[in-house]
């Protein structure tokens, strides 16, 4: 799953789509951040009048269905992380087999995870049976995204299966700020194996759909980010 080559268009080229009496210059994805955040809330407003388009499975992966109304707070979590980080880039398809060179997609990956093991952290090539860390990369055109190798770099990080996971949230959560650490972005920016976490949050969330805009609160400071209005009967 590369995130990127989500259906080849940015995020809010796919709100252009949904909304196809909408003129360019309101998707304009140079926007400042305020006309980007009213794009939205008129997005919201008009979502309740539109029908939904069915969308192409694709035959490569397995699809998870959820229902209307959170699929729309999906795409709410999906449209703030873009206008945090601009272009966007998290692909999970380019991790390769350091024994035998096999291309592993995200569902290879994911297929050779340990089930239920918090403790490993390797997945299983799907050729050859060896073992390894996989990773993923996170990359973003905005000047304060830290990479591997210091600011607007790529971010290498390391792929953690569900189990993983929650087991280092468990222990981010335990600490005295708790929740506060998770979406404060001086946390996750302070240290790598904080931004691999984060970023594991958001992709596993994205995977499984699971809604996620609340892990991007504190980039937004005073405004708050309130759940969508419900649709009208």
């Amino acid at each position: 799953m590369d995130w990127n080559k989500l259906q080849k268009r940015t995020l809010l080229d796919r709100l252009r789509g949904a909304n196809e009496g909408d003129s360019d210059d309101e998707l304009n994805e140079h926007d400042t951040v305020g006309s980007s955040m009213q794009r939205l809330r008129n997005f919201i407003s008009r979502k309740s009048d539109l029908k939904r388009q069915p969308q192409k499975a694709e035959e490569s992966r397995v699809e998870f269905f959820v229902t209307e109304s959170v699929e729309r707070q999906i795409e709410l979590g999906e449209n703030l992380l873009e206008i945090v980080f601009p272009d966007i880039s998290v692909d999970t398809d380019n991790e390769t087999c350091p024994r035998c060179n096999f291309l592993l997609s995200d569902d290879d990956v994911v297929a050779g995870w340990t089930p239920g093991d918090s403790n490993d952290y390797t997945t299983a090539c799907p050729n050859c049976t060896q073992r390894f860390v996989p990773h993923f990369c996170v990359q973003s055109s905005s000047p304060a995204f830290v990479g591997s190798k210091g600011a607007s770099s790529p971010l290498m990080c390391e792929r953690l299966s569900p189990w993983v996971l929650q087991k280092e949230i468990r222990s981010v959560m335990s600490d005295r700020e708790g929740i506060e650490n998770l979406i404060s972005p001086s946390w996750r920016d302070s240290e790598y194996k904080n931004s691999v976490l984060w970023w594991n949050l958001v992709l596993s969330c994205m995977r499984y759909r699971f809604p996620f805009s609340f892990v991007l609160q504190g980039s937004f400071e005073q405004n708050l980010i309130a759940p969508m209005p419900a649709d009208e009967n």
